[in-house]
Order: C-alpha cells, then sequence, then structure tokens
C-alpha cells in the first residue's frame, strides 16, 4: 500500500516511475518538492524511503530546490515540521537507525532555516503579560537577530539554533514552568537533552506573549509567530 500510494503521489507531480518490480530511486528534489507541498502523510513515507536509501543532501543543492520552488520560507518551515512530525510516528515502524534519521533530517535544515533570513522585529521593553498556560505560545517564533526558530506544539517543541547544533531533527518535550511565587516570570523550559526531566534544558524566560510575538525582559528577546 505504501509504495502504491509513493508510485501515485509521484505521478500526479509528474515524476517518471519505473516498471513495477523495480525500485524507485528517490532524489533531494522530488522529497524536497513533496514536503513543500504534498500530504504531510505521503511525504513523510517519501522522507523515511529516502532516508532508507543512505541518502543525504548538500545544503547548496536544498538551497537550489527551495530557490527554484519558489516557496515562502516560513511555509516551507511548517510543512517541513508537520511532515517529521509524521515521520516520528512512523519511524518505529521502519528499520531505520535514529542516527541516520537525524542525520538526513540536518541535511534538510535549510527547509528550516531560511525563515531565519527574514529580519524579525528588533526587541523593545514591553511591560509584563506572563502567560499561564503553555497552549499560549503554540506555533512558530523565530528571532532572526539571535537566529532562533521554535517550533511547539501540545507538550512539543522543534528547536532550530544552527549556533548551538540544533536543526529542528528532534521534537523535545516542552513545560511553561510557573515562578509566579517567586515573583519571576514563567520559564519556556526545552529537555533539548531529553533526559526526562529537563535536566539542563534550553530556558526562556516568557515576560508576555500575544497573537503576533512574545518577549523576554530578563534576557531583552523578542520572537515574532509566523505561520
Amino acid at each position: 500500500m505504501r509504495l502504491l500510494s509513493m508510485i501515485l503521489a509521484l505521478t500526479l507531480m509528474g515524476v517518471p516511475t519505473l516498471p513495477a518490480g523495480q525500485s524507485q530511486e528517490l532524489t533531494a528534489e522530488t522529497v524536497v518538492t513533496q514536503i513543500q507541498t504534498g500530504d504531510p502523510a505521503l511525504a513523510s513515507e517519501a522522507l523515511l524511503d529516502w532516508v532508507e536509501q543512505g541518502a543525504s543532501a548538500e545544503a547548496e543543492e536544498v538551497l537550489e530546490i527551495l530557490e527554484e520552488n519558489g516557496l515562502e520560507p516560513e511555509v516551507t518551515a511548517a510543512a517541513f515540521a508537520r511532515v517529521l512530525d509524521a515521520a516520528d510516528e512512523q519511524l518505529a515502524e521502519r528499520e531505520i537507525e535514529r542516527n541516520t534519521y537525524e542525520q538526513a533530517i540536518r541535511s534538510l535544515s535549510p527547509l528550516f532555516t531560511q525563515v531565519l533570513e527574514t529580519s524579525s522585529t528588533p526587541y523593545t521593553p514591553e511591560p509584563a503579560k506572563n502567560p499561564s498556560d503553555l497552549a499560549q505560545l503554540y506555533g512558530m517564533w523565530y528571532d532572526s537577530e539571535m537566529q532562533e526558530l521554535l517550533i511547539l506544539t501540545e507538550q512539543r517543541c522543534r528547536v532550530v539554533i544552527p549556533w548551538l547544533g540544533y536543526l529542528g531533527e528532534t521534537n523535545c518535550a516542552v513545560r511553561l514552568r510557573d515562578r509566579s511565587a517567586q515573583g519571576q516570570a514563567p520559564a519556556l523550559e526545552i529537555d533539548t537533552h531529553e533526559s526526562g526531566v529537563f535536566l539542563g534544558p534550553l530556558t526562556y524566560y516568557v515576560s508576555g506573549a500575544d497573537e503576533t510575538h512574545f518577549w523576554s525582559l530578563s534576557q531583552a528577546q523578542r520572537f515574532d509567530k509566523i505561520g
């Protein structure tokens, strides 16, 4: 069924298929295009098939594909996150080592990092409006000055911070820790070390959040919301 779905998807995209009984060698261009424009479930299957081939891509190659396809960076980043979520769910059923998978995903990181080339709003101090619920922070947020992108969904967060070596390959556990008893802003904690107990998490002290941005007074940082 998975093979039939792939053949149908590739045919609809105008990508030539091989005769029955022969395997289709996926290219980075095919996979990136499906990630950008295809159904997330089908695109995730194509991605995992590509990973199973032992494939990876060079950054320059991926950037050329993205330029040719011409989609907005935020559209591509959101689509990539959805496809990775779907791929994560299927990974346990496929004989793919986690390391191999993550290395392949990292090679496609321009699908995320292109967003960081667009200027975000500079930080300016704002009155504190401490959020009380993690749901207030669901969405895609970026700070181009610090080169940081966060994609938050229910209890999970993909972190894209190239200078720290985070390229969105892992969907980390996340929580909003209340610090109101100490008179402090809540701490957005991301378990980037996958400790299971938030040991040494990546942390942002969130002074406020609305439908357009969130900000930290103590860290002098602002994230714009996109997508």
